[in-house]
C-alpha cells in the first residue's frame, strides 16, 4: 500500500476539527503526516490550535502547522503549497468540517489508485444528522451510492459532472499532480479545474463511496445565492474549462429528483423551502454569469 499525507487548511475552526484528527490518527491505513494549514485570524491563530489539541488529548508527532497570513489565502494555492510539504505517494486533502466515517476512509480511498491513470480519488459525503431534507438530498445527489470512473470519453459528451470532484476528501497520485502542476491560483473549483487537466491528459476521476465522510451544511438562502454566485463566476474565469460544459441540464435533474425525494421524506413546508431554495441557486448563478467576464486562464 502506498503512503499517503493529509492536508488540511484550517480557518477559525469548530469542534469537528479535533473530532477529524483522532479519527485520521486511527485510521487502519495511517497517515504518514498530517498538514495543518493554519489561517491566522484575531480569534484563532496558532496559539488557540496548540490549546485545542492539547485541550482534546490530541498528541502526535504526525500533525504540524504551517501558518499562512489571511491575505495570503488562496484554495488552490495554499492547498498546492501544502501538497509540495508532503513527500509520500498520494495526498489527502480534507476540510476542516469533514469527518471521516469510520477507520477505513485513507486505506479505501489510497486501494483506487491500484488503477495507475487514477489522478485523483474522492470519496462520499454523508449528511450530519441535524441536516435539513434538502440539504440529505443534495449529498446523496451528488454523492450515490455507485461508484464511479470518470474519463474523456465521458468529458466529450459535454457533462460537467465529468470534472466534477471535491477536495472536502480527496486524494492525489502526487506524482501526476507535480507533472500536471497542480492546483491553479483560485478562489473557487481548484479541484474542478485539476480534474480537468488530468482528464484530458488521459487520467481518469474516481468517485469511491465506500470511502465516506461526514459533511454537509444548512445553508440559509442568502448563503446559497452567494455560493452559486461565487460557482458561476468561477465558471466565467475559466471558461476555457467550463464554456464546453453543460450545467444547466444537471440543475434541471436536481430540481425534478429533489423535488420527487423532499415530498417523500418531508413535508409540504420542506418542499416549498427546497423550491426557493433552488430559485435562489439559480438567482445566484445568473447574477454571477452576468457580472463576470469571460476569459481563459493557460495552466
Amino acid at each position: 500500500m502506498r503512503s499517503v499525507e493529509v492536508v488540511i487548511p484550517v480557518y477559525n475552526p469548530d469542534k469537528r476539527l479535533y473530532i477529524l484528527l483522532k479519527r485520521l490518527l486511527r485510521q487502519k491505513l495511517k497517515p504518514v503526516k498530517i498538514h495543518i494549514m493554519l489561517t491566522l485570524t484575531s480569534e484563532y491563530d496558532e496559539l488557540s490550535l496548540l490549546k485545542g489539541l492539547a485541550e482534546e488529548g490530541i498528541r502526535s508527532e504526525r500533525i504540524s502547522v504551517t501558518t499562512v497570513e489571511k491575505n495570503l489565502f488562496d484554495h488552490g494555492l495554499t492547498r498546492k503549497a501544502g501538497a509540495y510539504e508532503t513527500r509520500s505517494d498520494l495526498c489527502l486533502f480534507m476540510t476542516q468540517d469533514a469527518v471521516p466515517y469510520d477507520n477505513m476512509l485513507i486505506m479505501n480511498m489510497a486501494a483506487e489508485f491500484d488503477n495507475n491513470l487514477v489522478a485523483v480519488c474522492y470519496a462520499r459525503q454523508m449528511p450530519y444528522k441535524k441536516a435539513s431534507v434538502r440539504e440529505k438530498f443534495a449529498r446523496s445527489f451528488n454523492y450515490p451510492d455507485e461508484p464511479m470512473i470518470k474519463d474523456k470519453a465521458m468529458l466529450d459528451t459535454g457533462s460537467i459532472r465529468t470534472i466534477f470532484c471535491s477536495d472536502v476528501c480527496a486524494m492525489y497520485d502526487m506524482a501526476v499532480f507535480k507533472k500536471l502542476g497542480g492546483f491553479v491560483e483560485t478562489d473557487f473549483n481548484e479541484d474542478m479545474l485539476y480534474a480537468y487537466q488530468a482528464v484530458i491528459n488521459g487520467y481518469v476521476i474516481s468517485y469511491c463511496p465506500g470511502a465516506r465522510v461526514f459533511h454537509s451544511h444548512n445553508l440559509s438562502f442568502k448563503e446559497q445565492f452567494k455560493r452559486n454566485k461565487e460557482i458561476a463566476r468561477s465558471q466565467n474565469e475559466h471558461f476555457d474549462v467550463f464554456g464546453s460544459l453543460n450545467s444547466e441540464n444537471e440543475g434541471m435533474l436536481y430540481v425534478k429528483k429533489g423535488l420527487k425525494y423532499v415530498l417523500k421524506n418531508g413535508n409540504l413546508l420542506d418542499a416549498v423551502k427546497f423550491i426557493a431554495d433552488c430559485g435562489f441557486r439559480f438567482l445566484g448563478f445568473k447574477v454571477g454569469k452576468l457580472t463576470t467576464r469571460k476569459c481563459g486562464r493557460k495552466f
